[in-house]
């Protein structure tokens, strides 16, 4: 066990992959390929979650390999500690890609993923392709918003089939309460209000 495994245990965080070995790891913030176009995350990252919110994409990763066998969730992030959060919102502070990063230096500071709450994810195929939702993650985008994807649809914006990988995604996430984040297809939390925040210790480390 490494330290940044004892560490996130010491948290009450649970390790995705180690509960469902089937659940995939693309981890962008340990590659370039992320919105900062930098390497983020030197240590194990990005694969840890609370009690209830890991066991909830388990079983939601259960359910898809029964309705599309060889399917399978891959995550791009998990928990996230807070001196990577503030990395993160310095590059866009002041830009309009801000309302996209959680503000670090707020009074409850941070977003759900400092507290363990939130994982992003996707679905790939057998052979390991992405299915397509229509943006990539980390698209700082209105096509990337959850809500509107039938009008997006209309206007020849989002694709049928990404249409209905999206309504399949949310469909299989739901079942387990599960809720997408607005402006993020890939970001699901079971808990959503601020004040949820309190449950969980904030990753200050």
């Amino acid at each position: 066990m490494t330290d940044i495994d004892r560490k996130m245990r010491s948290y009450g965080l649970l390790n995705l992959q180690e509960l469902d070995h089937t659940i995939r790891a693309d981890i962008r913030y340990a590659t370039l390929d992320n919105f900062t176009g930098k390497i983020l995350y030197v240590d194990k990252f990005g694969l840890y979650a609370e009690q209830r919110l890991a066991r909830a994409i388990c079983a939601a990763n259960a359910d898809l390999s029964t309705m599309k066998p060889g399917h399978t969730i891959v995550v791009f992030d998990a928990a996230r500690p807070l001196h990577i959060q503030k990395q993160m919102f310095d590059l866009v502070k002041g830009t309009p890609s801000e309302r996209y990063i959680a503000n670090p230096y707020n009074e409850v500071p941070g977003g759900f993923h400092n507290y363990g709450m939130a994982v992003d994810l996707s679905i790939c195929d057998p052979e390991g392709n992405l299915l397509d939702m229509g943006t990539p993650f980390d698209s700082f985008s209105e096509l990337a918003h959850v809500g509107d994807e039938r009008n997006m649809v209309e206007k020849g914006l989002l694709s049928p089939d990404a249409y209905a990988n999206r309504m399949f995604l949310y469909s299989i996430m739901g079942r387990h309460g599960l809720l997408p984040y607005p402006f993020e297809w890939w970001h699901y939390q079971l808990e959503q209000k601020e004040s949820d925040k309190n449950r969980h210790p904030i990753l200050d480390f």
